[in-house]
């Protein structure tokens, strides 16, 4: 992942130094690689380094660079470590194209091998090196640059936007799904990967969508539709922004902005990890001996979700444990055979570290899940699988918590193939329905939106609470909790439904919230319903979040939020975003700090 800032001047006026002010505004995105390209009176030059936008322009003088064309971009590392040479814009072997790249491009490594048997000079990680290398094949044969672009696109698969810089001043952009926007300002254009990054720049700007290529010259803008590259006509619109939103994406809290990329998250996810990588994983699982789960906190949740996934996918049954917990009680069940699935969004969290250290003193193969690639656990892992969500600045977990369920399950599935329980057919089937919830998930979100924040409102004055579900939801009972307390300073616990009459029902009274996520499975919720219409008469405020189309056949009590209907392994995905933005409207409610919760750090490292 990462941010993309381009600009051209008309005027032929030096723009690194606006084109560095974007890619500030752009570190949400990513800030451990940062460089530019620029074309100026000495041809193409790229300057880049490992390191926060900021930290490389001091370094490098990135803002002193002179050029009346340049494109920048800001990393999050994926495919790569952070090193210079992962870092973006990346040139091609005779110096004529840059490249920058956001996404993961899901067939990068077949690419690199082909261009590196022609003879191609391959000098990162990258998975967007590629790219200009394709390009500098198609001008070879003698197409223009923007055939040459047209033709390397239709190439890759995945999810991604890339935008190419010519030495000519041309740049070209493409996006599989995003919206990119061109800028429009006084004898300048500009290119971003969101608009708030336009500010001060233009005045107006226009929106690139999903499939569509655009090309900035000193001719003029314009978006085509390829394959045959048909103009498309679009309107320009105002650029009118709130200042205070510009660093957050034009939203007042990163975790709110988190959570709305909940899905595109979900497609890097699919893109970023390699299918040779998952085979290799799954090959780990099929030979253990016996399988530890270890993480902690919304990882935990993850891991407990984990478990129904191997199970019932690859028939493989694997012990969940905190990593608190897991040098103390369970270390002495380790040894050669044992497989350690160590979860960690920041690859640091101290418990985890010291549970795959004690394991690996005995043995142990250390299977790593995390979003990123530096951490340590990336490096203490015999192999680690990238959850590729992308840079998640608010402390409260939301878009990291569904790409990891979704690289899990993606890691069963592959098992449950290898283990002779599905078919590759039906792996590619089900795989694919990731990206159909996706693309529901990316409609539905503005209304799921809608409905968490009128709850959030009935539940401002409750003191406490209950988030209550069973079978494979009941993590996300747990996870959403975890966010109550996180985002809101709101008492909640987690519940197993069936437990709701063995004792903690006596706590249910006028001022007390119940926050029902309905069961997957049939029989579950059908026992459910009682519990509902229970804690209703009892005086308590009641939240039901269910399938829409189940929320409407069923005559429920209490304020209902509706979420897309999902095979039974992908339901908690769609169940945790109504408690990510409960929690968050709740938090805002309170005027609580949302992003930086008191007495905690997205990494807990003792």
């Amino acid at each position: 992942m990462g941010g993309i800032f381009a600009a051209l001047s008309l005027r032929r006026e030096d723009v690194a130094p606006l084109v560095v002010e974007g890619l500030k505004r752009l570190r949400f995105r990513g800030n451990d690689c940062a460089g530019i390209a620029v074309v100026g009176d000495d041809g193409l030059r790229i300057l880049k380094e490992r390191g926060d936008v900021e930290d490389v322009d001091r370094a490098l003088g990135l803002s002193k660079l002179r050029g009346w064309v340049a494109l920048g971009h800001t990393r999050f590392s994926t495919h790569g470590r952070p090193y210079s040479d992962n870092a973006h814009p990346h040139i091609d072997c005779r110096g004529e194209v840059a490249v920058a790249g956001d996404g993961a491009i899901a067939n990068y490594e077949e690419l690199r091998d082909e261009l590196a048997m022609e003879g191609h000079r391959i000098v990162s990680r990258s998975d967007f090196e590629v790219v200009a290398h394709l390009i500098e094949d198609g001008l070879a044969k003698g197409e223009t640059f923007l055939k040459a672009f047209a033709a390397a696109v239709e190439r890759l698969r995945g999810f991604y936007v890339v935008a190419a810089l010519h030495r000519s001043g041309t740049i070209a952009v493409y996006t599989s799904k995003l919206p990119v926007y061109l800028g429009i300002g006084d004898g300048l254009y500009t290119v971003a990967s969101t608009h708030t990054a336009l500010y001060g720049a233009a005045r107006e700007y226009v929106e690139v969508l999903g499939g569509e290529i655009a090309v900035v010259s000193s001719s003029g803008i314009a978006i085509l539709r390829p394959p045959n590259l048909l103009r498309v006509e679009r309107g320009a619109r105002r650029l009118e922004l709130d200042p205070r939103l510009v660093d957050k994406g034009g939203y007042p809290h990163h975790m709110l902005r988190e959570i709305y990329e909940v899905p595109y998250a979900l497609l890097r996810t699919i893109a970023t990890v390699q299918a040779r990588f998952l085979e290799f994983a799954a090959r780990l699982l099929n030979g253990a001996r016996n399988i530890f789960i270890v993480a902690d906190g919304t990882s935990l949740h993850a891991g407990f979700v984990a478990s129904y996934y191997f199970t019932e996918l690859a028939g493989v049954s694997p012990i969940v444990v905190s990593a608190a917990e897991f040098p103390l009680y369970y270390i002495e069940g380790v040894g050669p055979g044992t497989v350690v699935v160590a979860i960690s969004q920041s690859g640091e969290t101290g418990d985890v570290i010291s549970s795959v250290y004690e394991a690996k003193l005995r043995g142990a193969t250390i299977l790593g899940i995390t979003n990123y690639v530096g951490s340590k656990l990336a490096m203490f892992s015999n192999l680690y699988l990238p959850i590729g969500a992308g840079p998640e600045l608010a402390v409260p977990a939301t878009k990291t918590f569904t790409s990891t369920l979704a690289l899990l399950y993606l890691l069963a599935l592959n098992a449950g193939r290898l283990a002779g329980k599905l078919t590759p057919d039906e792996v590619r089937e089900l795989s694919g329905r990731i990206e159909r919830l996706s693309d529901e998930l990316i409609r539905e979100l503005p209304r799921i939106d809608r409905e968490a924040r009128e709850a959030a409102r009935l539940l401002a004055e409750c003191r406490s609470g209950y988030v209550i579900s069973r079978g494979i939801n009941y993590p996300i009972a747990l996870e959403g909790a975890l966010k109550l307390k996180e985002a809101a300073y709101m008492h909640a616990e987690g519940m197993e439904a069936g437990e709701f009459r063995h004792g903690p029902v006596v706590l249910v009274e006028r001022g007390f919230f119940t926050v029902f996520i309905l069961p997957v499975e049939r029989r579950a919720a059908e026992a459910t319903y009682p519990l509902i219409r229970d804690a209703h008469s009892k005086g308590a405020t009641v939240v039901v979040i269910g399938p829409s189309e189940e929320l409407a056949a069923h005559d429920l009590p209490g304020h209902k939020i509706g979420v897309p209907t999902a095979d039974r392994h992908l339901a908690p995905i769609a169940s945790s975003i109504p408690l990510q933005l409960l929690a968050y409207h709740l938090g805002v409610l309170r005027g609580l700090p949302i992003d930086g919760p008191r007495y905690l750090t997205k990494a807990v490292r003792q």
